[in-house]
């Protein structure tokens, strides 16, 4: 049988069609394999990050009314997405807060929930009753203590937050918290006091300095000298530590 000429070109357009458009397919699901994917990742990991910090401000705010309204316990439903959150006890904690006044010193580790993401390198940590966003860059502080200089009076007013869990805790997915107030001791009551020093002195794997730096030079007004805070002019001092138990549910 005789096969024209006519018909072996159509034949042959077809074939050179289906392969341009088969290799533009291929070549589009390639780019957004490269390039769309690993973006929707990202924006899916800023997501969570981003959760979690409203998440830990909500946390604090339970923490404010344990401390302050004599509220015995909260509880926080919550959802922990592209990464873990954990308890670091008192005990496991590197960084230690030391307010010195005269002759008196305290020492005080406060522990902290620390949250780490999976796909970033930012951690949310809720240390002091102070939320902390750190990344590889440095720290912010996403919402302050209750830390307070009096300026009709003088007097400053340091409220020291201590967490403690009974036992090992790493949580992710849906679940619950449970926070209870275990204690609460006046460390310093001291009138005539003149001057104020703290001094923040961070762990190898958590440094959150910047962080401190920022709140106590800015929204306290102290100077600074290395890892050491100086507030002159105090006519009170006021230190006070709460004891929060965690408890997952």
């Amino acid at each position: 049988m005789k096969i024209s000429a006519g018909n072996n070109e159509e034949a042959v357009s077809e074939a050179i069609g289906f392969i341009i458009i088969f290799g533009l397919v291929l070549t589009g699901i390639a780019l957004i394999t490269l390039y769309g994917y690993p973006m929707l990742m990202q924006q899916q990991s800023n997501a969570d990050v981003r959760n979690m910090e409203q998440t830990m401000v909500v946390l604090q705010n339970d923490i404010k009314s344990l401390c302050y309204k004599n509220v015995p316990y909260k509880e926080t439903s919550m959802q922990v997405s592209g990464g873990s959150l954990a308890v670091v006890n008192t005990s496991g904690t590197g960084q230690t807060f030391t307010i010195t006044e005269g002759g008196d010193t305290e020492i005080f580790n406060p522990g902290m929930l620390l949250y780490d993401s999976d796909n970033q390198d930012a951690a949310i940590a809720l240390e002091s009753g102070a939320v902390i966003r750190a990344q590889a860059g440095g720290s912010s502080m996403l919402a302050e203590p209750r830390w307070y200089f009096d300026d009709a009076s003088d007097t400053l007013v340091i409220n020291l937050i201590a967490l403690n869990a009974t036992g090992t805790m790493a949580r992710s997915g849906m679940g619950g918290v449970r926070l209870k107030l275990n204690g609460t001791e006046t460390l310093m009551n001291e009138n005539t006091v003149g001057d104020v020093t703290v001094t923040y002195a961070p762990s190898a794997s958590n440094n959150f300095s910047k962080a401190w730096e920022n709140y106590l030079t800015g929204s306290l007004g102290m100077t600074k000298s290395g890892n050491t805070y100086t507030l002159s002019g105090v006519d009170r001092l006021i230190v006070k530590k709460y004891d929060i138990l965690v408890l997952s549910v």
